[in-house]
């Protein structure tokens, strides 16, 4: 029998907590549809449906509901539980080593590190990334050679900066979150999302080469 990894554990234990939650505050928070059966919200361009008994987690691809991963429900359970009461938007962007509250210890180029895959991914499909980009609920915006404003849920943007290679300059991927996104979700869980966000991206161009 395979061992289930620590991931797995955390996103099981979360799933089995949702039930006991406050679903019509949890709705009426976020502006969110709700029924007898289900919790609704969309998470980076895709519908989910939240089974209120068994907390079992759903996105709605290919005409058909499928069970969503890791990174999809522990961002949408982090949203729900551990939010502030009182939310809103500085209008200010940070990259994730300098938002308020965070310590952190990594090096300036940490993000290139972790995204190296998607960057060269995106690199030798760029005007298929943009198409990608504009399938999102996206705004497009006039910085780096792409450059938008996407919808992490309606109410919580994300600023997706890519910058191609030039000369000796490798290509680069920078992720922006406002200022106040802590009050919105856990530090570690915005590495939930833009993860998230990158394998949709790919997800997405994969299926127009």
């Amino acid at each position: 029998m395979q061992k289930k990894s620590n991931y797995e554990i955390q996103a099981e234990n979360a799933i089995l907590s949702f039930p006991q939650w406050d679903h019509e505050k949890i709705a009426k928070k976020f502006n969110l549809n709700l029924d007898k059966d289900y919790l609704y919200i969309k998470f980076i361009g895709q519908n989910y449906q939240l089974n209120r008994k068994t907390g079992a987690t759903k996105k709605f691809s290919k005409n058909d509901y499928v069970s969503a991963g890791y990174n999809e429900i522990m961002s949408i359970l982090d949203l729900f539980h551990h939010s502030k009461e009182n939310l809103s938007l500085s209008g200010k962007w940070c990259t994730p080593n300098s938002l308020k509250g965070t310590v952190y210890g990594g090096n300036t180029n940490s993000q290139n590190t972790m995204f190296q895959k998607y960057e060269t991914f995106f690199s030798d499909n760029f005007e298929l990334l943009d198409i990608a980009c504009e399938k999102l609920d996206s705004k497009k915006i006039n910085e780096a050679d792409i450059g938008y404003i996407i919808n992490i849920f309606d109410f919580l943007p994300v600023k997706f900066l890519f910058y191609k290679p030039d000369g000796d300059f490798p290509a680069e991927i920078k992720i922006l979150w406002d200022e106040n996104i802590l009050d919105y979700i856990k530090f570690e869980t915005t590495f939930f999302a833009i993860f998230h966000l990158l394998e949709r991206l790919t997800e997405l161009i994969t299926e127009m080469e």
